[in-house]
């Protein structure tokens, strides 16, 4: 009795942050109501972690939510190495994805109204490290630039797209 006494005692000095710290949960407790994020069972929407892992043990799936929403998310290959991370700021989602050494092949940025998609700017890397594909999309057609690099890192193509429609080609 002495000891759960001494327990309690001990959370509730540590203060506000460790007594109301958010559990992680698994993607399998969540479930989206009306565009929002929340843990089954429970009318608020979700704040916390959600984690999972691979059967080896190593993460898998590691998300940041706040109110619901999406903040950050990281997932990794089965031999511990990042696959992807997204990170959401207001309505721009960057997105980035990694080959299995490690390598960084896409970069996205993607930009929401109202839910929907409006907008994004793709980069795209070789195996060898070297940018290859550089675009703009808007309602998913090309939008602005679009400039594909050699191997070697030389321009290629350069053309300029306005609603998936060519305007000019600077190269």
């Amino acid at each position: 009795m002495r000891c759960l006494l001494i327990a309690l005692l001990v959370i509730l000095c540590a203060g506000p942050h460790f007594a109301m710290a958010a559990p992680d949960a698994s993607p399998e407790d969540m479930v989206e109501q009306n565009g929002l994020i929340h843990k089954a069972g429970e009318a608020a929407p979700f704040t916390g972690m959600v984690r999972d892992y691979h059967q080896s043990g190593k993460p898998r799936l590691e998300a940041r939510y706040e109110a619901g929403k999406l903040v950050s998310s990281t997932v990794w290959y089965a031999s511990g190495q990042k696959a992807e991370e997204v990170s959401v700021a207001s309505d721009a989602w960057t997105i980035r994805r990694f080959g299995e050494t490690g390598r960084l092949e896409q970069e996205t940025v993607a930009h929401f109204k109202d839910g929907h998609k409006v907008s994004e700017q793709t980069k795209r890397w070789d195996e060898s490290g070297m940018l290859r594909t550089e675009a703009g999309f808007e309602k998913g057609k090309l939008q602005g630039e679009l400039r594909e690099y050699s191997p070697a890192g030389q321009l290629l193509r350069d053309e300029v797209y306005d609603q998936g429609v060519l305007v000019k080609k600077l190269k």
